[in-house]
C-alpha cells in the first residue's frame, strides 16, 4: 500500500480532498495516449488510496445504536471504466483547481495488480497440461494480466529463466506457441539460439517419457504402434534405462541385436548424445553404456562387452548343436555314443568362436586408431604414424631371415588393407563429389578377382616362384602410407617447430 501513497505524492494521513488534488495534478503529465501503462498504474494507485481512506473512515465512524460497527470486507481493486472515472475526476479538478485540459480517453479497462510468481506458475502449469497449441494460445490471449506490455515482457523473461533452471514436460507445439506469444523466438530477444534448442530437446524428452506420450515416442522412433509387442519393448527399454547398470540385466537385451539398436535410437531421440540432458528418471551412466555399445564406427568398452556376450552365446549354441548332431547321428546309426569325444569336438568348435571375435575386435580397434585425424590430440601420435612401416619391416625380416614367407604374407596383406583404409578415411571430402558406397563397388571387385583368377589359371605352377610377391605388396603399402603422410607434411613441420 505504501507504493500507492508514494506514487501520488501524499502521506498516509491525507484526506480525500488532498488525494483528489494530487491525482488531478498528476493527470496533467500522465496522459493515456502518451503513457498508457503509467496511466493505468496511476489510476490503480488512486483507487487503492481511496479504498484505504474509505475503510479508515468506516472504522472510525461511531455507531448510532451503540452496536459495534459491522465487519466490512477487505477493500478490493476492481477494474473500473476509465472514461467514467475520468469524467468524475474532471468535475472535481475543475471546481478546486480551475479548468484542466484533458485529452479524450479511450474506453479501456485498468489492469489488476499482478503477482508475477503466481502468474508464472499458472502459465507453466497450463503449458505442461495442454496438448493443443491453439487452445493454449487462446488461453494466453485471454489473460488480462498479460495485456500489459511491461508485465508480458517481465513474465517472458522470468518464464525463460525458470525453464532453463527446471525444464518442464512441454510438447514442441505448445513450446513454440509459448515462445511466439512472448516474442522469445526472435533474434532481437537476446536469447541464445543454441541454448534455446537445447532447452527444447530437454523439455521434449521430459514430455516423451510420460506414459500418455509413449505412442508419440513410438511414432518418432518409427516403431509400429498398432502392435502390442513393440509398445511393450519400448516400455521395457524405458524401464531398463531407469534402473542402474547391472550385468544381469544386460545379458538378455545384449543377445538381441535389434533391441540394442532400438535402445540406442531411444537414447538419441531423448538427448542427441548429450547425456546430461536426459530426463531425471533415466540413469545417465546406463544410457551412455547402451549408446556407445551400438556405435558401429569404432570399438569401445561397451561394444566389446556386448560383442563378448554375443560371442559367448553363439559358442554355447554351437556347442549344444554339435552335441545334438552327434547324438542323433549315433541313434540313427545304432552305434554307442561316446560322450567324451562328442563334448570334446563340440567344445573345440565352440572355443573357435571366441578367438574369431577377439581378432575382429582387435582389427576394429586398430582400424579406428589408424584412421584418427592427424591433429587429434594423443600421446602416442608417432607410434600411430610409424606402425605401418614397422609392420612392413617385420614382414621383410620374417621373409629374408626367418624364411617364413607364408607368415610374412599373412601379416602383409592386412597391413596393406590397413594402409588403404587409413588413406581413404583420412582423405578430406571434396565438395560436389560423392564417395562410392561399398555395395556399389562389390560387383566390380568381384569381377576383377574373377579375371585375375582366370589369368592365373593359364600360367604355369612355377610362375609365382620367381615373382617377388611380398616385395610388391610391401612397396605398394609403403607408397600408400607415404602418400597419406605427404598430405600432412605442413602440419608435421609446424608440430616439430618450437613455439
Amino acid at each position: 500500500m505504501n507504493w500507492a501513497f508514494s506514487l501520488l505524492g501524499v502521506s498516509s494521513d491525507t484526506d480525500v480532498a488532498g488525494v483528489k488534488k494530487a491525482y488531478a495534478r498528476l493527470l496533467r503529465s500522465t496522459r493515456p495516449d502518451e503513457d498508457a501503462e503509467g496511466f493505468q498504474r496511476l489510476h490503480a494507485a488512486y483507487q487503492l488510496v481511496l479504498a484505504q481512506l474509505s475503510s479508515r473512515e468506516a472504522q472510525a465512524a461511531p455507531s448510532g445504536r451503540g452496536n459495534p460497527p459491522p465487519a466490512t470486507a477487505a477493500p478490493t481493486v476492481r477494474a473500473l471504466d476509465v472514461r467514467a472515472s475520468l469524467a468524475s475526476e474532471r468535475t472535481t479538478a475543475s471546481s478546486e483547481t480551475g479548468p484542466t485540459p484533458l485529452m479524450p480517453v479511450p474506453s479501456v479497462k485498468t489492469t489488476p495488480l499482478v503477482n508475477p510468481q503466481e502468474l508464472l506458475g499458472r502459465v507453466i502449469q497450463q503449458a505442461a497440461g495442454s496438448d493443443d497449441e491453439r487452445t493454449f494460445s487462446r488461453w494466453l490471449s485471454a489473460q488480462l494480466e498479460l495485456w500489459s506490455i511491461g508485465v508480458k515482457q517481465q513474465t517472458g523473461q522470468m518464464l525463460l529463466q525458470q525453464l532453463f533452471r527446471e525444464p518442464q514436460p512441454i510438447g514442441t507445439a505448445c513450446l513454440d506457441a509459448l515462445l511466439q506469444f512472448f516474442d522469445l523466438q526472435q533474434l532481437t530477444s537476446g536469447v541464445n539460439p543454441v541454448a534455446l534448442a537445447r532447452l527444447r530437446q530437454r523439455q521434449l524428452a521430459l514430455w516423451y517419457v510420460l506414459p500418455e506420450n509413449h505412442r508419440a515416442l513410438a511414432r518418432h522412433l518409427n516403431l509400429p504402434t498398432n502392435r502390442l509387442p513393440e509398445r511393450k519393448a519400448l516400455q521395457a527399454s524405458l524401464d531398463l534405462l531407469r534402473s542402474p547398470l547391472r550385468w544381469q540385466r544386460v545379458l538378455w537385451p545384449a543377445i538381441r541385436r535389434h533391441r540394442t539398436a532400438m535402445i540406442a535410437r531411444l537414447i538419441h531421440s531423448l538427448c542427441s548424445g548429450q547425456f546430461a540432458d536426459l530426463p531425471a528418471p533415466i540413469d545417465q551412466h546406463h544410457a551412455a553404456f547402451w549408446y556407445r555399445a551400438a556405435q558401429l564406427g569404432q570399438i569401445s568398452w561397451p561394444r566389446f562387452a556386448i560383442g563378448s556376450v554375443r560371442a559367448t552365446f553363439l559358442a554355447l549354441i554351437v556347442m549344444v548343436s554339435m552335441v545334438l548332431m552327434t547324438t542323433l547321428t549315433s541313434l540313427a546309426g545304432g552305434s554307442e555314443l561316446n560322450w567324451y569325444a562328442s563334448l570334446g569336438v563340440a567344445a573345440t568348435m565352440a572355443a573357435g568362436v571366441l578367438p574369431v571375435w577377439l581378432v575382429y575386435a582387435a582389427w576394429m580397434w586398430l582400424d579406428h586408431w589408424q584412421s584418427l585425424p592427424e591433429p587429434h590430440p594423443s600421446k602416442d601420435a608417432w607410434l600411430r604414424r610409424m606402425l605401418i612401416p614397422a609392420l612392413c619391416t617385420i614382414c621383410v625380416v620374417l621373409d629374408h631371415l626367418a624364411k617364413l614367407q607364408v607368415l610374412a604374407i599373412c601379416i602383409m596383406i592386412p597391413t596393406l588393407l590397413l594402409a588403404l583404409r587409413r588413406y581413404n578415411r583420412r582423405s578430406p571430402p571434396k565438395p560436389g563429389k560423392r564417395k562410392a558406397s561399398r555395395g556399389a563397388s562389390l560387383p566390380g571387385v568381384g569381377f576383377l578377382l574373377i579375371m585375375l583368377a582366370n589369368a592365373a589359371s593359364h600360367l604355369g605352377h612355377d610362375f609365382f616362384d620367381d615373382v617377388p610377391l611380398l616385395a610388391i605388396i610391401t612397396t605398394v603399402t609403403l607408397c600408400v602410407w607415404f602418400a597419406d603422410m605427404w598430405r600432412y607434411r605442413l602440419y608435421l613441420t609446424r608440430s616439430r617447430t618450437p613455439s
